[in-house]
């Protein structure tokens, strides 16, 4: 028992550490990146993607060199403290619960709308006409604070399950 405790303690705590750095680099992005590109659509999101392609080594392109690797792994430890969470006190676990399946959540709409459409932006501009590439940043843009809030939402449930003991009290 104490061993599963102890394995379940740990992962929560590797969980609370990603989604953290997770929310932090997010944040820098939405505040200080995304107004790159996404003021002044379409023509900024034109501009960005000729920048890139011009000068790929300058390309502020934190996709293939940090969100794919970080998103998975996050979403791999919300996994994990979802089912190491079950036998945890009733307090403990619906925080911890809560903020693994938030996590889950924005990891899966992440990977269904958000990175197909960053793609579009980043990549397939030529092929995208100035309306979808102005329609396409504004949802994003807007759809992306959204992902935001849910993220730290998700963060903020699990620091919660921390001021809460995970034991279950001995039987009487």
């Amino acid at each position: 028992e104490y061993e599963r405790m102890k394995i379940s303690s740990t992962i929560l705590w590797l969980f609370v550490i990603a989604i953290g750095l997770e929310m932090g680099a997010g944040l820098y992005e939405t505040i200080l990146v995304v107004p790159l590109w996404a003021n002044g659509t379409p023509e900024s999101v034109a501009a960005y993607y000729q920048l890139n392609t011009l000068n790929p080594e300058f390309a502020l392109n934190a996709g293939p060199r940090f969100w794919m690797f970080f998103t998975p792994t996050v979403g791999l430890l919300a996994i994990a403290t979802l089912l190491t969470g079950f036998r945890t006190s009733p307090e403990h676990r619906k925080w911890r619960i809560a903020g693994s399946i938030i996590a889950i959540f924005v990891i899966g709409i992440t990977f269904a709308w958000f990175v197909p459409n960053i793609i579009r932006l980043t990549y397939d501009v030529p092929n995208m006409s100035p309306s979808e590439i102005a329609d396409t940043a504004k949802w994003w843009v807007n759809l992306n604070w959204g992902r935001v809030v849910f993220g730290l939402a998700a963060w903020i449930c699990t620091l919660q399950a921390f001021r809460i003991p995970q034991e279950l009290p001995p039987p009487k």
